[in-house]
């Protein structure tokens, strides 16, 4: 498995390193020395240069992709002054951001990325060993949501360091990382009111919600505690979040004081979905989103007042007069809700890293519904993802189709089911998501498109000049939930998520099966836009889309490079952003901008 961990880790690496810097080019076979076709076998190399010590890196290519994620299939051949070289994975990701150091105009040091990608490398060695007996089903038809979450191995393609998790430590990767099948109970803290927080977008407080909930899983010591304190309300807490805040000077103050009581842990078994910290099951009333002070790929997981308010909020829009009257107009889209959440609050002030929050649970194990990313992995030791196995099921269903047939069929159904209705929410009311492959959430039946499910309201976005009518009916989505922003900036971070981060994605995945091609994708794509800017002619996303030679792309390398914090840092100057040639691009004939 380490040799396996080795090649998939440094092609997340690659891939992300060649799509932000563009420092790597494709050398086709006829376009090869006999040395370079001698080790290629015949395959396209992806060649990227290492000045420092003057070498190039050749890297053999079982899958060439027009929206920048490529398979590698071996290591590198890495000539140094005519000579062939070894290096290890380590000392090659270390030489490549080298570079980078060497030409940033800033100081930046590659030491904290490469020892998130050995981190990331090594746990994904933990997970290959772990579920090595389930390769097969990680990319089989039929998968429920919680399956499908805790099918992601692999990771985000496009990451350098998809599974580093800083804050982990020995038992804590089995326990609480969804690619180890994870389970866990929540722990809970009982506190005296004066010292919580909490709001809900219901008419029942969600500290009430809970502690009903939860006494049908209590011992009767538990039941009698609950009965005898009645001022005092239940505390949600992820266990390691629990731990943690347990060297905090005011927990040993609050606990001598008899102001919090630790209970530990009890309730229902949850699951660890994609995002870690987020937790699921099919038994509990609800998800939950408690804060975890671990770093994950680019952030600290800390909830924050505006995500609290921001989920309140959505909720209310999803359920009002006004909100399903969109919904109505768009039956193939849905949102999970955050609609409450909780937190310990001392001397006024809520504690970030206590905050937990409530979540929509409306799937059942029967349902077919899987996130983008998951999708579109790759089987880890084969030439195969889940659309492989989708189109067979479909093709066993629809005889009288063949196999490309079926993958353009799947394609343009879930344009119609996603992109139709996000491109009419974005330009009638001025909402947008970022709905990357992580966020958004695919309802299949028979193995076709059926619903779009939006979560995370982390990601929602007003556009400032569209949203008038959802604005004033809500200002609060301004003044408290920070959610509202110009077109312009709406219109890149759009872009990158829907288009550059899901849709290409898919596009990629389908593309690998052999049975439709990339380029045959992308100008149905092209096509489809093209009849939405018919509907919205005056579309500065759309015209963005079709007529600029770049598109912008967030650099998961570089913003990690540059130790930016996603969740943190304000939203103008959370990520890096470069500009990649656009695979949608066509020459503006007869078309004038509105």
């Amino acid at each position: 498995m380490q040799s396996l961990a080795n090649r998939l880790a440094i092609q997340h690496f690659v891939n992300a390193y060649t799509q932000e810097t563009s420092k790597g080019h494709l050398l086709s076979r006829n376009l090869q020395s006999p040395q370079q076709q001698a080790f290629s076998q015949g395959l396209t190399l992806l060649t990227i240069p290492i000045h420092s010590i003057q070498a190039q890196c050749y890297f053999p290519l079982a899958y060439v992709s027009r929206v920048g994620r490529h398979r590698l299939a071996d290591f590198p051949q890495i000539i140094v002054q005519g000579q062939i070289r070894t290096f290890s994975p380590v000392a090659i990701v270390g030489l490549l951001l080298e570079e980078l150091v060497f030409e940033s105009e800033l100081a930046v040091d590659a030491a904290s990325l490469v020892e998130k990608w050995i981190q990331s490398r090594d746990a994904l060695q933990q997970f290959l060993i772990q579920r090595e007996h389930d390769f097969d089903d990680l990319v089989k038809a039929g998968q429920n949501f919680i399956e499908s979450e805790q099918a992601l191995v692999l990771g985000h393609s496009m990451h350098p360091a998809p599974k580093s998790r800083t804050g982990f430590v020995h038992e804590d990767w089995l326990k609480f990382s969804p690619e180890h099948k994870g389970q866990t109970q929540l722990h809970y803290w009982f506190v005296h009111q004066d010292y919580i927080a909490e709001g809900s977008a219901t008419d029942e407080a969600i500290s009430a919600q809970l502690k009903s909930a939860l006494q049908w899983y209590l011992s009767e010591q538990d039941l009698k505690l609950l009965n005898t304190h009645t001022e005092y309300k239940l505390l949600p807490l992820h266990p390691w979040q629990a731990r943690y805040l347990q060297s905090k000077p005011w927990f040993e103050r609050l606990k001598q004081t008899g102001q919090l009581i630790d209970l530990g842990l009890r309730g229902w078994q949850f699951a660890p979905t994609t995002s870690i910290r987020t937790l699921a099951s099919f038994n509990a009333p609800w998800m939950v989103k408690p804060s975890l002070s671990v770093m994950i790929t680019n952030s600290i997981r800390v909830n924050l007042a505006k995500e609290c308010h921001r989920g309140e909020l959505t909720h209310r829009l999803w359920h009002s007069e006004f909100g399903q009257s969109i919904l109505k107009n768009c039956p193939s889209l849905k949102a999970v809700n955050d609609p409450a959440w909780i937190a310990l609050q001392i001397d006024d002030e809520v504690i970030n890293e206590s905050i937990c929050i409530f979540r929509d649970q409306p799937f059942s194990p029967q349902q077919q519904v899987t996130c983008i990313a998951s999708l579109c992995q790759d089987h880890p030791s084969k030439a195969l993802n889940r659309f492989n196995a989708l189109f067979a099921k479909i093709a066993k269903l629809h005889p009288e189709m063949d196999l490309s047939e079926i993958a353009l069929d799947w394609f343009n159904r879930f344009l119609e089911v996603s992109l139709q209705p996000l491109m009419y929410l974005y330009h009638r009311y001025g909402m947008a998501f970022e709905s990357h492959q992580q966020n958004v959430l695919l309802e299949m039946e028979n193995h076709f498109p059926k619903t779009l499910w939006l979560r995370d309201n982390q990601g929602f976005y007003y556009i400032e000049e569209f949203a008038t009518e959802i604005l004033k009916a809500l200002p609060e989505l301004k003044e408290k939930a920070f959610a509202v922003g110009p077109k312009d900036f709406v219109d890149e971070r759009f872009s990158y998520y829907f288009f550059g981060n899901t849709l290409f994605g898919i596009i990629n995945a389908i593309g690998a099966t052999g049975h439709m091609s990339e380029d045959v994708l992308l100008e149905h794509l092209k096509v489809f836009l093209q009849d939405l800017l018919q509907q919205y002619p005056d579309s500065t996303l759309l015209q963005g889309l079709l007529f600029n030679e770049t598109l912008p792309y967030k650099g998961n390398l570089l913003t990690r490079l540059h130790e930016l914090d996603e969740l943190i840092a304000p939203v103008e100057h959370q990520s890096v952003y470069v500009q990649l040639q656009n695979p949608l691009f066509i020459e503006q004939k007869d078309v004038s901008y509105a």
